[in-house]
């Protein structure tokens, strides 16, 4: 850094302190005339001076003017936003930045966290599951600074970062810190278990819920299938049935996945049956899936058939379609 940056650097503070927003104008005209290529360090303090001093405008403009903007520079402008609650605006900053730090993170949470929005809570932890756990540390560090650890819409997304980073331990902890806990959390929890292959345990959470809704079931479902135990995954879809909740695509196509594996013909063919009463039965997931479970059953006339009774076929339809033929040994067909 020259000692002309360091000198109008000083004097920069010097506005801030006292919230001189002339003198900080007069200081930028006068760096546009005796510096002909500003140091981004300069530029960056420049602003910070008018982002503290509540000039937008001006802040904005000279970012604008920066030939390649570092991350202070970066976290300057986003800082004014964040303080203003300007979100969508802060949001846009957010998303081009090139590269974040914890600064940049904890100015957007802030921001969030300040103005009353959910968004941080339900779309950062997206970011963090695909980063280091480092980071979600740290989000869940500002959860706490800002009281919203005991809130139940907080607790969902926090469990399903943790348990995406694979710390399903520290999911386990802070789900049994939780004051108040609903059904959704419960549901993330019992995910996350099943998803680390936590068969027995996700099971005992299950049965000792004392509320469950149709997502609870499904998801039970899902995993079993997904952990190779499929005889319980139909065994519990007809439990399911019996205490008469709502089945959705999910269910089925679970379901009839699950029937496939355990070349249960029969018990497909009911499970088909029930789908017809339904409104799912020209459900592209749940037509798939009828087509593969048909298929892998041997049974591939009624693959056809329920190929040919859909209205509106696509790529799913034609590549369960094809693969049923190849399972089959009817190349011709396929072709």
């Amino acid at each position: 850094m020259s000692s002309s940056s360091n000198y109008y650097v000083s004097l920069l503070k010097l506005c801030c302190e006292s919230q001189n927003q002339t003198q900080a104008k007069k200081l930028h005209c006068l760096i546009l005339k005796t510096i002909t290529y500003p140091e981004t360090f300069l530029l960056s303090n420049l602003i910070s001076t008018y982002c503290k001093l509540g000039n937008l405008a001006y802040a904005h403009r000279v970012f604008d003017h920066i030939p390649q903007p570092n991350l202070f520079s970066w976290n300057a402008i986003l800082s004014i936003y964040s303080k203003l609650g300007r979100l969508s605006q802060m949001q846009q900053i957010f998303d081009l930045m090139p590269f974040r730090d914890g600064a940049s993170w904890n100015l957007a949470i802030s921001g969030y966290a300040n103005y009353g929005s959910n968004y941080i809570f339900n779309n950062a932890y997206v970011v963090f599951e695909l980063s280091m756990d480092g980071f979600g540390r740290q989000i869940h560090g500002q959860i706490l600074k800002f009281s919203f650890g005991s809130y139940v819409f907080v607790g969902s997304p926090l469990l399903d970062m943790y348990e995406k980073l694979g710390l399903i331990y520290d999911a386990k902890r802070y789900y049994d810190e939780m004051p108040e806990r609903n059904v959704v959390m419960c549901n993330t929890m019992i995910i996350g278990l099943l998803r680390c292959g936590m068969v027995e345990e996700s099971k005992r959470w299950f049965h000792d819920l004392k509320e469950r809704d149709s997502i609870s079931w499904t998801t039970m479902i899902s995993g079993l299938m997904q952990n190779g135990m499929e005889r319980e995954a139909v065994d519990m879809f007809r439990e399911m049935r019996l205490a008469g909740f709502t089945m959705d695509q999910f269910t089925f196509g679970s379901v009839l996945t699950a029937c496939g594996s355990l070349l249960a013909l029969g018990e497909g063919k009911q499970i088909h049956a029930y789908v017809i009463r339904t409104d799912h039965k020209d459900n592209v997931f749940v037509g798939s899936a009828l087509i593969d479970m048909y298929a892998k059953c041997k049974s591939i006339q009624s693959a056809e058939t329920v190929f040919k009774r859909m209205t509106q076929k696509n790529l799913v339809y034609w590549t369960a379609m094809l693969v049923g033929y190849g399972q089959n040994g009817f190349s011709e067909e396929a072709v």
